[in-house]
């Protein structure tokens, strides 16, 4: 066991505060291995990426590896697995919610059982409240646990943990078939090489050292349009999933708005336009929001790209008025239905110019 490589990867975001207490926590855990632990960082703006740095100076074991776009849990994860020399690879958490004494129970499952992957699972079953987390949040992973086993095709404890355990050449074989990672890396290895051998051992979830957690309307959001994903065979990517359900969102404001002028005996065509132009605008706002919440856009930049999603999709609003009101002053005189036939050329068209003008 002695001579084993284990690199741990920690994918890290405003976690300065963590990294000591972790890494002292995690020598005694890792005396038995040849280890590394190896930060990626998404460049966090209270420095924990230079005070990683600083103590991978005092220590050649301890990597650090800053990212500067593209950033998130999964994929910051897997460049520190593609990174690293280990033959196990570890990702955990630096919050102290993830106890690294655990790891090793979880390699020696992995060794008894001849397994590929050994997750630690949280104790999401039992009745009384748990420590690390809120009534809320644990009602939200046992509700998303069970989601995903319906995704997975088999039931397990916990497949939204962050804590687990791959061998190098499982992980290398599994990695080219990940689609977009989404909220949780372990779900989308399990779910793209069903071939592997998984187990879990369960552990108590701790307390939050410092900082504040990641849970936020942003990660739920990612976390249902993965599931959704899944569900299509991956044929559906994430993003457009997002963009068809903000999409939806975007029906309801249209509706409104139209009845609402339509009310006010305004021409159908006019009182389409106004839907068609509150709609876009509610669309662009949740769009930056959700769906490119990576690529977000601020400030002027975010004044900008909204100017230039207006002028540039100018050609599928029209399209939108066109059909619309072809539809209901030629072929069916009914507004749900031609109102429909507008906005589904308009929402092919927005999703191709979002993706290659708007949030590039």
């Amino acid at each position: 066991m002695s001579q084993r490589s284990l690199s741990v990867i920690a994918p890290t975001y405003n976690e300065s505060e963590n990294i000591r207490p972790f890494i002292e926590k995690a020598k005694e855990a890792l005396s038995r291995f040849d280890w590394e632990i190896i930060f990626v960082d998404d460049n966090s703006p209270d420095g924990t990426a230079e005070k990683a740095f600083h103590l991978s100076r005092a220590d050649h074991r301890i990597r650090s590896i800053t990212r500067l776009s593209d950033r998130g849990l999964a994929k910051s994860s897997i460049q520190g697995m593609l990174s690293a020399r280990g033959e196990l690879l570890c990702v955990m958490d630096v919050d102290g919610q993830h106890d690294p004494a655990v790891i090793q129970e979880m390699v020696e499952r992995l060794e008894r059982d001849g397994l590929h992957i050994v997750s630690a699972a949280r104790r999401l079953e039992r009745d009384q409240e748990m420590e690390g987390l809120s009534p809320l949040r644990q009602k939200l992973s046992t509700f998303g646990n069970w989601l995903s086993g319906i995704v997975l095709g088999r039931t397990l404890s916990d497949p939204l943990t962050g804590f687990f355990i791959i061998r190098r050449d499982s992980f290398l074989q599994t990695a080219p078939h990940l689609g977009d990672p989404g909220f949780k890396l372990l779900l989308d290895i399990l779910h793209s090489n069903k071939a592997l051998r998984h187990g879990e051992v369960p552990f108590d979830f701790g307390v939050r050292l410092h900082g504040q957690s990641k849970l936020d309307v942003y990660v739920i959001w990612k976390f249902v349009t993965f599931l959704l994903s899944k569900l299509t065979g991956g044929i559906l990517p994430v993003s457009l999933i997002s963009f068809l359900l903000v999409g939806g969102s975007g029906i309801f404001v249209h509706f409104a708005v139209l009845y609402a002028a339509l009310s006010l005996m305004i021409p159908f065509a006019v009182a389409q336009t106004v839907a068609t132009l509150t709609a876009a605008t509610g669309n662009f706002l949740l769009n930056n929001l959700l769906t490119f919440s990576d690529r977000r856009l601020r400030g002027w930049a975010k004044l900008w790209g909204y100017l230039k999603f207006l002028v540039v999709s100018a050609v599928g609003i029209v399209a939108n008025v066109s059909a619309a009101t072809l539809t209901y002053e030629r072929l069916v005189h009914v507004v749900f239905v031609a109102t429909l036939a507008g906005i589904a050329i308009d929402t092919v068209w927005k999703f191709v110019i979002a993706n290659r003008f708007i949030w590039k």
